[in-house]
């Protein structure tokens, strides 16, 4: 299994510099350009709900992403404090005027597997995309 753990503080400025070093992971597994931005896209619209929605904006605290690559799939995983949210469960028509869900849409969209955990204060998101 290959991998890479980072760990962000909560700010917007973070979420480019993570993309950027998906995008290299990304390139190293040899996967295609298409593969490439809808990993990105994901981890960016990701990354900016958990930073936008959450009482620790701009607070001293992290969130660790983690990509991983096993048998044949890109495993993101996002673990962060927050308080307890529940997942909009049907999110496959999102109105262009919704004002909320299309984090979710996006990123059902594009995932092939899509699991929410909150424990102890801890939320965990792993999001799973097969390769080609």
């Amino acid at each position: 299994m290959k991998g890479s753990t980072l760990s962000i503080a909560y700010q917007a400025s973070a979420i480019q510099d993570i993309t950027r070093r998906l995008h290299s992971f990304c390139r190293a597994l040899d996967t295609s350009d298409t593969f490439n931005f809808q990993c990105r896209l994901v981890v960016a619209e990701t990354l900016n709900n958990i930073i936008e929605h959450s009482p620790k904006q701009g607070s001293s605290e992290f969130i660790q992403v983690n990509f991983s690559f096993w048998r044949r799939q890109l495993i993101l995983s996002f673990v962060y404090w927050s308080p307890l949210f529940k997942p909009p469960e049907a999110t496959v028509c999102v109105a262009r005027t919704a004002l909320s869900g299309r984090g979710w849409h996006i990123i059902r969209h594009y995932m092939d597997d899509v699991c929410y955990n909150h424990w102890m204060g801890m939320n965990t998101l792993i999001l799973k995309k097969h390769l080609p």
